[in-house]
Parts: C-alpha cells; structure tokens; sequence
C-alpha cells in the first residue's frame, strides 16, 4: 500500500509530466499552424488536432481522477496513451519521413524511468517499438492510406534500414533511462539511510549524554551533601584564620558544585525535547556576550576578532542561552583551529527576501578536510588530538540551531581557514 507521502510525490511527477505533455503538443500545433501560414507542406486535417486535443488538454492527470484510480496502473494508461498519439502523429506527418516526432518515444520512456521502474520502461519501449513499426509497415505497404509529402516512394530495404536504426535506437535508450533509473534510485535510497544513520547517532548521544549527565548530577549532589556537613563543623569550631580558610574553600566548592549542575542540567537538555518558551532575541548582543565569555581565551591565543554586523540588529526567535552556547562553541572551535596568531571574523546580514538572518563566523586556520566536513556534527567525532576534545561541542551546536529552525553550512580549505554559515529564521524586521 503505497503511503501518503509517496503518494503526493507521484502525483507531483505526474503533474510535471502533464504540463511537458501540455507544452510539447500546444507547440506541435503552432508549428504545424506555421507551416501551413509559410505555404509548407500542411500536415492539419481533423484526425490530426483531435490527436493533439486528447494529448494536449484530456490526457491529464486531473485531482478528482487521481482519487479513483491506482496511481502506480495510471502511469501505464499514460503512457500507453502518448505512444499511440505519437504514433498517429507521426503518421499523419509522413510516417519515416517525420523523424522529429521520434523524440516524443524518447521523452516517455526516460519519463517512465524517472517516475517508476524497469518495468514501466520495458513497457514503454516494447509499446513503442510495436506501434511504430506497425504504423510505417502498414502505412508502406497500403494498408493505411499512403501519406508523404514527396513524390518519392522508398525503397524497402532502406525502410528497413531506418526502421531498424530507429528500433536499436529505442531499446539502447530504454537501457540507458532503466540503468540510471537505477543508478539514481540507489543514491537516493544511501542518501536517505544516510540521513536515518545520522539522526540515529544524535539520538543516541542525546541518550548517551543526558545518562552520563545525570549519573554525575547524583554524584554531586551527594559530595553537597559532605560538604554541608564539613562547613557546618568548620562554621563551628575555634575562629581563626585557618578555620575561615576552610569555611571559605568548602563555599567556593559548594558554589563550583551548584554551577556543574547547572552545565550538567543544560547539557541533559541535548537529549530532552525543549519546552517552546522562545522570546525575540537580540543577534549582536548575543554574539557580543559570547565574545565577552571568550575573551580571555582569545588573548592568551592572540586571535584578532573582527566584527561586520548590519547597522539594525536582527531579531530571532529563540532561547538566548542557547543561542549564545552555539556561539560561544563555534568561537572556541575557531580558536582551536587557529594554533597561531589568527583573524576573527564575525559577520551578520539580514536576507530580508527570504526573511533568514545569515551570520558568517570565518578563521584563518587550518581548515578542514573534505572528508571530515561531512562528519563534524557527529557526536564524539573531532579533528584534535586526543584528549584535547570529546567531540560534543559543534554535534549541541547543531542540535540547538535545528531546534531553533536554521541550519548550518560549512566551507573549508585546508591552509587557508573555514567559514561556518549559520541561517536562521528572522522573528522580526530590525528597527
């Protein structure tokens, strides 16, 4: 049973195909209307239009038939239809003598290709080939009336010999749209197990994350509970300075405890669907807040920072905290490519036609290879060395910016440095 999605899709081809079969044959009528005005030969009689009529203007993949037929048996009325129409054309038009016509065979055997499979193209060939030749035979031989526009009758081994020419042509071609019919039907079906491989992996880290997450969380939460107790015994022994040493080590562990499990808490939202609380947010302020966070990092590197932002800030819709995390992770894995003293570069730009706010944020380091740029959002996959990285930061990066609706792009060039290209939904106009 052929399932909605799948359904729509063949409708679509079969709508494409509908208005090339509308246009093809609404310019064979104006080229035969030319020839006649010209004073050429005048191929129009009424079997003729009719023909024309039925391809141009019935044979259509109309909605409220579509509804009441089987998609997949309709493809072979279709093109059984085209095929004697184009049979009949070609023999109002001379037979063999109209080899522009061909072309029609050609376009519904690579349509039924595209559209279906090796079968629906070994009918479309077959059904060709047999109507074709009966048509020129019977059309040579008298058994239809005799139409040509010479004075020439051929001779019948150079009807064979075209006719043949004509024949091998067919069957090489349909061979040709039944192989890359093939051929393309294997890269979509990788591309989709690709992509389903993909989300299985960030699906996996999500859960991978928010467990290991959530292991340490409970793991902190008992060493509050130790220090509690530590402080509540140094709070009340002997005043000295060694006991207000102590009481003020174990506050700042209390606090470095309390702020790792809000990092931990943030982090077990990779694998949790968020609540859609967004608000409008301020692109530049973020960014900026993200460069603040960065700094110290950025001197000690000697990175020179360049900004190139619109002079109206662009507003989105989001989170600003995770915005700025996406930020603050693609500046760090700037300053990571950069081993030496690099550039910065940080600009916004405002695509008012399609309503995305685009921000470019370029290096001048390394680069990346063409082969890892396909693999930089997956999880635990990174290009330091080891132990320098886990490989999480870009992989939550583009979790976040697929949550917020955008999407992110990357060039490289190895020696040279990257750009990634973050899109994102503009929530309103800069005023």
């Amino acid at each position: 049973m052929m399932d909605s999605e799948a359904r729509q899709d063949l409708i679509r081809k079969y709508q494409w195909a509908s208005k090339i079969r509308f246009l093809c044959f609404t310019l064979l009528f104006l080229f035969l209307m030319l020839m006649k005005v010209v004073g050429g030969y005048s191929y129009l009689n009424a079997a003729l239009v009719s023909l024309i009529f039925v391809e141009a203007v019935l044979n259509q993949p109309y909605n409220f038939f579509l509804k009441r037929v089987n998609l997949y048996r309709f493809q072979f009325y279709q093109m059984f239809v085209d095929i004697v129409s184009i049979s009949w054309v070609i023999y109002y038009m001379g037979g063999i003598e109209a080899p522009i016509v061909n072309i029609g065979y050609y376009v519904v055997i690579l349509w039924a290709g595209v559209v279906s499979d090796i079968s629906a193209v070994f009918f479309a060939v077959v059904v060709s080939v047999i109507m074709y030749t009966a048509v020129i035979i019977l059309g040579h031989f008298g058994i239809f009336p005799h139409i040509s526009h010479f004075s020439y009758v051929m001779p019948l081994p150079h009807l064979f010999s075209l006719l043949l020419g004509h024949v091998s042509f067919l069957f090489a071609f349909g061979y040709f749209s039944a192989r890359s019919s093939q051929l393309a039907k294997q890269l979509e079906r990788r591309k989709q197990e690709e992509s389903l491989r993909h989300t299985h992996k960030f699906l996996a880290a999500g859960y991978l994350v928010g467990s290991i997450a959530h292991d340490i969380i409970n793991h902190l939460v008992a060493m509050r509970a130790y220090v509690e107790i530590l402080l509540e015994k140094a709070s009340s022994g002997p005043a000295g300075d060694d006991q207000r040493m102590m009481v003020d080590g174990l506050k700042h562990i209390k606090d470095a405890e309390r702020n790792s499990v809000d990092l931990l808490a943030k982090l077990m939202q990779f694998s949790q669907k968020p609540k859609e609380k967004f608000v409008e947010v301020d692109l530049h302020h973020v960014i900026d807040d993200a460069l603040e966070l960065t700094l110290p990092i950025r001197k000690m590197a000697d990175i020179e920072t360049v900004k190139e932002f619109v002079p109206q800030s662009p507003m989105i819709m989001g989170d600003k905290d995770q915005v700025q995390e996406v930020f603050v992770a693609m500046i760090l894995n700037a300053i990571d490519a950069m081993p030496k003293k690099g550039k910065l570069i940080i600009r916004t730009l405002s695509l008012l036609d399609n309503e995305l706010v685009k921000v470019e944020i370029s290096d001048t380091g390394v680069g990346i290879k063409r082969d890892q740029i396909e693999r930089i959002s997956e999880p635990f996959f990174t290009t330091k060395e080891s132990g320098k990285a886990i490989g999480l930061g870009l992989t939550i990066a583009y979790g976040i910016v697929a949550r917020h609706k955008g999407k992110i792009e990357v060039q490289s060039t190895l020696g040279v440095g990257t750009t990634f290209t973050l899109l994102f939904p503009m929530a309103l106009k800069a005023t």
